[in-house]
């Protein structure tokens, strides 16, 4: 290898070492708490079941309104933002309260089926602890950060892990558990474990990048010959009265939209504010959903975005949350379980990397050589 070559590799390992000091134990947190969500669904599914689900189902549902009017009777403070079910005959009907309170309805007979507090839900705590290390926006700010740093750390790591030669290729793809020295195992257990990882890594962190830098969505607009739509909330010019209501626009979403698995229904706020409708379908991994929105005075629609509609953009950003956590059917649990699996290595990779900086700053310092003492020669008599 050049001088040329060493220098700068010894560049990219002081970057490494430095970027994984001050980033390891927000990775290390992060990647845990990345570890449960993984499986939250089945998580909610196993722990939270009677909330999500009914045990008697009958002919017909019961309009909204009247399952609303049965949430305000029992929580009069209790202000909807958001209606969601899957669509099971045997799904419960969840009304959230932005992210404070959650509250369960029996879609049959309007009954409360359980109430959750979303402060203290398990799940919601530890998605906070992902993306906000439970500190509101200095959480986040240094979760955006770390994202950026992560992303480095992963092509930085790839660079160091590379062999000089092909025939040490197979060692460098082999963890020696026989081995004694603790060193040399911990070693192989951080390079050969981060490279395994790496793919699946890289694609986190570029995703994660992407939830989080207008760049990256810029980027991705560039590269698709697409513009990044802008987040603009629909308003709509305020009437007299509002005659058309969720259950109006369900049944129109219903009848021209078909096949969804799931739905997303947000309430007309304010008077200015108009009622999305949003249905998922079946999928692989780009996301198929519907979202329209209706007056509330009228009925019309405001706007529709259809999956039909996707361009290169459109199939980046349906798809970005799912690559992000392995929640894609195209492998079905087996993804889940290669993301649980990853964010453990991901978790360990700080630990190692730390073990191997220590032991480095431990090495026994060289003997000082002292000066040879010759002994004085005798006198000649």
């Amino acid at each position: 290898m050049s001088r040329q070559k060493t220098t700068l590799k010894s560049a990219i390992r002081q970057i490494h070492l430095i970027l994984g000091l001050a980033s390891g134990l927000v990775v290390f947190v992060v990647a845990i708490a990345a570890a449960i969500l993984s499986f939250e669904e089945e998580g909610r599914e196993l722990f939270q079941h009677d909330f999500y689900h009914v045990k008697e189902v009958s002919y017909a549902r019961l309009p909204f309104k009247q399952m609303q009017d049965s949430v305000k009777a029992h929580y009069p403070k209790f202000k909807v933002s958001s209606i969601r079910f899957k669509e099971t005959k045997d799904a419960a009907i969840i009304f959230y309260s932005k992210k404070e309170m959650a509250v369960s309805v029996d879609p049959y007979t309007s009954k409360i089926n359980g109430v959750l507090n979303l402060k203290k839900d398990f799940f919601t705590v530890v998605l906070s602890l992902h993306t906000h290390l439970l500190l509101g926006e200095v959480g986040g700010t240094i979760v955006k950060v770390n994202v950026l740093i992560f992303f480095i750390m992963c092509v930085s790591g790839l660079v160091l892990w590379w062999p000089k030669q092909k025939r040490f290729f197979k060692q460098a793809l082999t963890i020696n558990f026989k081995i004694k020295n603790w060193k040399r195992l911990n070693w192989d257990l951080h390079s050969v474990l981060g490279f395994y990882a790496m793919l699946v890594l890289v694609l986190v962190s570029l995703t994660g990048m992407f939830f989080v830098y207008d760049s990256v969505k810029s980027t991705a607009a560039f590269i698709t010959g697409n513009r990044a739509p802008k987040k603009e909330k629909v308003k709509i010019a305020q009437g007299d009265k509002k005659t058309f209501n969720t259950d109006k626009a369900y049944n129109y979403m219903v009848s021209n939209y078909p096949g969804a698995i799931e739905t997303f229904i947000t309430p007309a706020a304010s008077k200015t504010d108009a009622i999305r409708i949003q249905m998922r379908y079946p999928y692989t991994i780009v996301r198929q959903q519907n979202s329209v929105y209706f007056d509330p005075y009228t009925g019309n629609i405001v706007r529709a975005d259809l999956y039909k509609n996707y361009n290169g953009y459109d199939r980046i950003a349906a798809s970005n949350y799912n690559l992000h956590t392995g929640r894609f059917q195209l492998v079905g649990i087996g993804g889940k379980v290669i993301y649980f699996l990853t964010a453990l290595i991901a978790a360990s990779l700080p630990v190692t990397g730390f073990m191997i900086w220590l032991g480095r700053r431990k090495k026994k310092k060289p003997l000082r050589r002292h000066p040879k003492r010759y002994a004085k020669p005798l006198p000649i008599s």
